[in-house]
């Protein structure tokens, strides 16, 4: 089995597949969200594992856009890491990171540490990365290519510490204690998707352009006593002003109200697209 995720090697998502696989496949990483999407669709691989949504930077919107342009992946599982950012350097990192002058990372993870930078780093020149594994790598480069990267600084996993053979100069940076991020295992099998004891359906909608019609949406999931747990609004990018709804239930398609809520819901949309019904891997 051949598995596509956001890389490089030892970002949280390789974390995260090798929690979810155990070394049980033959991981291809890429360098972003919609490229590990695009191969599984192009059927390069088997499985895509992707970042969703975090606990504290919010929606990963590259994930739910490159699904919304698929029309043969699905959502077959999802997974819960726990996050633990560490700044990292090389061993020569200068003491006082007052005199650091460069730190690199992912922008959501950058916003997940935004009070320690302050207060340890409010003199490095903040550049974003594809990822925080990409930062990692491209220090580790600078380092064996014989580079001054005394001040040059970055923030990732203990995972990419030891991937790239860096130096940890701080633990647990993050803002919040509790940090975790959602992944979602993808799928082109319809065979994967099945039910467990935490259940999930993800869609996409467009209410009519009409007084009320959200809240009526809205009110047909609390008379069907089905949870909403997440809506989310996204642009439609056709007008200013248009928004779709990215919305989970806490509802599987095999489950027999299922299809009757869908048919009550799209009487009052213009746009909708199911993606995906899976459980929760503990």
């Amino acid at each position: 089995m051949k598995i596509s995720y956001l890389g490089p090697e030892g970002s949280y998502t390789h974390h995260a597949v090798l929690k979810l696989f155990q070394n049980k496949a033959e991981l291809v990483p890429c360098s972003t969200i919609t490229n590990a999407i695009h191969d599984l669709a192009a059927g390069l691989v088997d499985k895509a594992v992707v970042p969703v949504e975090n606990s504290i930077a919010g929606g990963v919107a590259e994930t739910i856009e490159a699904l919304q342009r698929q029309d043969s992946v699905y959502i077959a599982n999802e997974y819960i890491l726990p996050i633990a950012h560490c700044l990292l350097g090389s061993d020569s990192v200068v003491s006082d990171l007052s005199n650091v002058n460069k730190l690199r990372s992912h922008h959501m993870s950058l916003g997940q540490c935004m009070d320690y930078i302050a207060k340890n780093l409010a003199n490095a020149e903040i550049i974003p990365s594809s990822s925080n594994s990409a930062a990692a790598k491209d220090l580790s480069q600078r380092i064996l290519a014989g580079e001054d990267c005394s001040c040059y600084v970055v923030i990732a996993s203990k995972l990419c510490a030891e991937t790239y053979k860096l130096k940890v100069i701080a633990e647990d940076i993050n803002d919040s204690s509790i940090n975790e991020t959602r992944f979602w295992v993808l799928s082109k099998n319809i065979a994967d998707y099945n039910r467990g004891a935490k259940n999930k359906t993800t869609i996409l909608l467009q209410t009519k352009d009409e007084p009320g019609s959200l809240q009526v949406v809205l009110r047909l999931f609390a008379v069907n006593n089905v949870n909403l747990s997440r809506i989310e609004s996204r642009p439609a990018k056709k007008n200013l002003g248009e928004y779709l709804f990215l919305v989970d239930i806490n509802l599987h398609r095999d489950d027999d109200k299922f299809d009757d809520l869908m048919r009550q819901m799209k009487q009052h949309l213009t746009y909708y697209k199911w993606l995906g019904s899976y459980s929760l891997i503990e």
